[in-house]
């Protein structure tokens, strides 16, 4: 089976490293090929890449350059990410017949592109209800490169992501007033500077600090370092740093987002963009009470494995083909 992802982003983030994952993945029983924008074909593992400069999505240069490529492919499958990926091949299956699955990481405002697919797979159930189209739960995974076991000098608390408002790390910095515990955010992205005033601005420099994006090789060891993870998304198609986190046997708490109700109880949940409810359930866990989470660990490990998923999108595959 010939298989073509394409994926359109500047940055290399959660979305690339699942289609690179998943491609490498493919790679033992397909013909895989990833098309993408040239700013991160670098950062992709699988044998076959194709990189192009990006382009608008109305552009006609841009389309019949990327029809001719597609067309000379002749792949069986050709599978999306985003919405801006999923709306250019639903304009080029005017002139080309294409076998079109989208993968939908998170819930949008506009999905009518997603309803041109032959079939969406969305990473949640949340996901999935907020699409008006026929679609197919497939969970995101843990990364097939972290170890099975590390030693955890538990020396902070963890949030991991892009600094921008959908993460919510302006709620979760005004819920640590009172706090013990430190807190470690890692990530980059537009909001750097107000979330640093933030931090001033509530006198919290000696307990809360921002780590720039760092490699998954870094980003280990503070895994390893890391006595809780916390998820303060208001929106969230995973999110994946969660499964990493209990993969790697940390616990997590976490706004009711994207998987995270799946996974955790009531208790560990608190609701989406709402500082009073964060902030009760930070003071109930991160200097409070003490949690037991072994039976999630074993769930995660089990059931958000690449193999698991994986084998979901290849079924999916087939059955297309025959449908």
């Amino acid at each position: 089976m010939k298989v073509i992802h394409l994926v359109l982003s500047n940055v290399f983030a959660g979305i690339e490293q699942h289609v690179d994952e998943l491609s490498i993945f493919q790679e033992t029983s397909c013909d895989v090929t990833v098309m993408c924008n040239e700013s991160i074909a670098a950062k992709f593992n699988n044998k076959h890449v194709i990189s192009f400069s990006n382009f608008n999505r109305r552009s006609p240069i841009g389309l019949l350059s990327l029809a001719l490529k597609l067309k000379k492919l002749d792949a069986d499958v050709i599978h999306t990410h985003g919405s801006k990926t999923t709306e250019i091949i639903n304009f080029i299956k005017k002139f080309i017949k294409l076998n079109h699955v989208c993968t939908v990481h998170g819930i949008k405002k506009n999905t009518q592109a997603y309803e041109k697919a032959d079939i969406a797979i969305t990473v949640s159930n949340l996901v999935k209800e907020s699409l008006n189209t026929n679609s197919v739960v497939v969970k995101n995974w843990w990364s097939p490169a972290l170890p099975h076991n590390i030693q955890n000098n538990k020396k902070f608390i963890l949030a991991v992501g892009r600094l921008e408002e959908v993460k919510g790390f302006d709620l979760l910095i005004k819920s640590w007033k009172g706090v013990d515990n430190s807190l470690v955010i890692v990530g980059s992205g537009n909001d750097r500077r107000k979330l640093d005033d933030l931090i001033e601005l509530n006198k919290l420099e000696d307990k809360i600090s921002i780590i720039d994006e760092v490699s998954p090789d870094k980003l280990l060891d503070y895994y390893k370092n890391a006595a809780l993870l916390v998820i303060s998304s208001r929106k969230e198609g995973g999110p994946r740093v969660a499964l990493e986190a209990l993969h790697l046997k940390i616990p997590v708490i976490s706004t009711m987002v994207g998987h995270m109700a799946d996974i955790l109880p009531l208790e560990l949940l608190a609701k989406p963009n709402d500082e009073e409810s964060l902030t009760k359930l930070i003071r109930s866990y991160v200097d409070g009470k003490t949690m037991n989470q072994d039976s999630i660990f074993r769930y995660v490990n089990e059931e958000y494995s690449l193999i698991a998923q994986g084998n979901k999108i290849l079924k999916i595959y087939k059955d297309l083909l025959v449908s």
